[in-house]
C-alpha cells in the first residue's frame, strides 16, 4: 500500500490526515461494505472533534503558556456567592444568570482541566480477587452523553457470567472500540455484577 499523504504542506495535522484517509484508501478496498465502514468511521463528527481537541492540546503543550489561574470554576462559584449577598440590580442579576448556565460552568471546568494539565482519565484500581490465570482484564472508562450505551447483555446459561451479547453500530460502545461481543462484565462503577440479573445491570449502566 502506498504511503498516505493528506496534503503537500509539511505541517499537515492528524485531523487533515484522517479526513483524507477514506478517499486515499478507496482504490485499495475491495468491498462496498468495507468502504462504507471506512467512511462511517473516519467521517464521524465526534471523532473529528476529538482529534481537533487533541491537536489544540498538543499545540498548547508545545507553547507551554502559564495560566493566570488554575481554578476559574471555583472563583466563579465564590463570585456568585458574594453577589448573592449584595443588592440585586439588573447587572448583578444578569451576571448571576450567566454564571449559572451549564455551558459556562462546563467551559470553566474545561479551562481548569487544561490549566492543570489533568487530561488522563482516572481509572479505578484493579479488583483484588482477579484470577491470575484469566486471559485478560480490562478496566475501561466510557464518556457519553445521555445517549444509551448501545449494547445488550445476557447471562451465560452455562457459566452464569454476564456477557456482552450485541453491540449496536454507531452507539457509544461501538464508537469507543473498547467493548466487544463476548466480553464478560465483572463490575460497573465499582459495583460487582456477578450476582445481578441483566435487568438490574442495565439500570446501573443507564446511570453511567
Amino acid at each position: 500500500m502506498p504511503a498516505l499523504s493528506a496534503g503537500s504542506g509539511s505541517d499537515t495535522g492528524l485531523y487533515e490526515l484522517l479526513a483524507a484517509l477514506p478517499a486515499q484508501l478507496q482504490p485499495h478496498v475491495d468491498s462496498q461494505e468495507d468502504l462504507t465502514f471506512l467512511w462511517d468511521t473516519f467521517g464521524e463528527k465526534s471523532l473529528h472533534s476529538l482529534v481537533k481537541i487533541y491537536e489544540k492540546l498538543h499545540y498548547y503543550e508545545r507553547q507551554n503558556p502559564v495560566p493566570i489561574l488554575h481554578g476559574a470554576a471555583a472563583l466563579a462559584d465564590d463570585l456568585a456567592e458574594d453577589l448573592q449577598n449584595k443588592p440585586l440590580n439588573s447587572e448583578i442579576r444578569e451576571l448571576l444568570k450567566l454564571l449559572s448556565k451549564p455551558n459556562v460552568k462546563a467551559l470553566l471546568s474545561v479551562h481548569d482541566t487544561v490549566a492543570q494539565k489533568k487530561y488522563d482519565p482516572v481509572l479505578p484500581p484493579m479488583p483484588d480477587d482477579i484470577d491470575d490465570e484469566e486471559d485478560s482484564v480490562k478496566i475501561i472508562r466510557l464518556v457519553k452523553n445521555r445517549e444509551p450505551l448501545g449494547a445488550t447483555i445476557k447471562k451465560d446459561e452455562q457459566t452464569g457470567a454476564i456477557v456482552v451479547a450485541r453491540i449496536m453500530r454507531g452507539g457509544a460502545a461501538d464508537r469507543s472500540g473498547l467493548i466487544h461481543v463476548g466480553d464478560e462484565l465483572r463490575e460497573v462503577n465499582g459495583i460487582p455484577v456477578e450476582d445481578k440479573k441483566p435487568e438490574e445491570i442495565i439500570q446501573i449502566l443507564s446511570k453511567v
